[in-house]
């Protein structure tokens, strides 16, 4: 059996050999180009540092037991928790050396970024109150709208070719970095711990969302037939890939702090009306969470969509209840996974 100090010290050496090998990857199978489709080398260096700095981060504040001592810490230490945050923050402005609007990009920086960061680390000074979850529900809404690059896409212009991947990196980090301190059973909840549990419930879920939603995409046309093998590493890539930019982040947002927080902060767990509030906020943010798509497709096809997504919500926030973040991460990737390499 291998000792809490040992699991500690072998995570500290793998996470930034792994975190560096994939930002390694990733610039080297997309490397940044000018508008003349020059390779820039300065840029993709540039690119896969954030890339690194960003990833290592996520995977410390989500892998036990080193997340568990990292938070002790910020709590123990709060003057340093806003440091970090800021640092954090402030990274990206290094793209703006490539971006052509420095002007749009301050612009959408102040609103759909600095905005809610500051709105978010509010409550960590506050006293405790029934109502601190607003100001974290609020900050989400605006990340999400970041998140959305086609709204704040001159913040990260500079990486022409990585933008979103750098975007969703970017936001998924702040959220975790703010939210550690303040969600009470983070490191319960938030966290890459496997168990049969949190392996069970996405699979059983994945099925069930395939046999409903499949014939009605086919049935509407919005889903075709069409399967393709990108390659052995492509695919595992293109797994990593959903699980970091779009699992991640959605999966934060939508179950972690939306659903999350309207559940545990509204009505007490003594109320009766409790176990009918759970599925009441599980729907509704699954709505929302449907309707949050209906520009990713087609005019034709946007109600259908929104459907689609709130059927695969509900069994997200499902595996939210039984899994924490990794059931509803998982679930997520292998919905995404599916669809991306059977259907158009």
């Amino acid at each position: 059996m291998i000792s809490k100090k040992t699991t500690i010290i072998l995570e500290l050496i793998l996470i930034p050999v792994v975190t560096g090998l994939l930002s390694l990857v990733v610039g080297l199978m997309i490397p940044q180009k000018d508008i003349f489709d020059h390779i820039l080398i300065e840029q993709t260096v540039l690119f896969c540092s954030l890339i690194f700095v960003l990833a290592t981060i996520i995977v410390l504040l989500l892998i036990p037991p080193i997340n568990e001592i990292i938070i002790d810490y910020f709590k123990n230490h709060l003057h340093f928790y806003p440091i970090l945050v800021l640092y954090l923050l402030l990274l990206p402005i290094l793209n703006w050396i490539y971006s052509g609007d420095i002007i749009s990009a301050f612009t959408s920086f102040l609103l759909w970024y600095m905005l809610p960061t500051v709105l978010f680390i509010i409550p960590a000074y506050l006293p405790k109150t029934r109502f601190n979850f607003i100001f974290q529900i609020v900050s989400v809404l605006l990340f999400a709208i970041g998140f959305d690059s086609r709204y704040t896409n001159s913040v990260v212009s500079g990486f022409v070719s990585e933008q979103y991947t750098f975007n969703a990196l970017w936001i998924s980090s702040l959220i975790l970095l703010l939210y550690s301190v303040q969600m009470k059973d983070f490191t319960k909840k938030v966290n890459w711990k496997p168990s049969m549990r949190k392996l069970l419930y996405p699979s059983v879920l994945s099925a069930g969302i395939v046999i409903i939603s499949v014939p009605i995409g086919l049935a509407t046309g919005f889903l075709t037939w069409s399967p393709n093998w990108p390659g052995s590493l492509m695919f595992i890539l293109s797994f990593i890939g959903i699980w970091l930019t779009i699992a991640l982040p959605e999966e934060l947002i939508a179950r972690a702090v939306i659903q999350h927080q309207l559940t545990e902060s509204v009505i007490d767990k003594e109320k009766n009306f409790y176990k009918y509030w759970k599925w009441i906020v599980l729907v509704v943010v699954s709505i929302l969470f449907g309707a949050s798509h209906w520009n990713n497709t087609s005019p034709e096809f946007i109600w259908v969509y929104i459907l689609l997504a709130s059927i695969a919500g509900i069994a997200y926030g499902y595996s939210w209840w039984k899994g924490g973040l990794f059931s509803a991460m998982l679930l997520h990737t292998i919905v995404d996974w599916i669809w991306a390499l059977l259907f158009k």
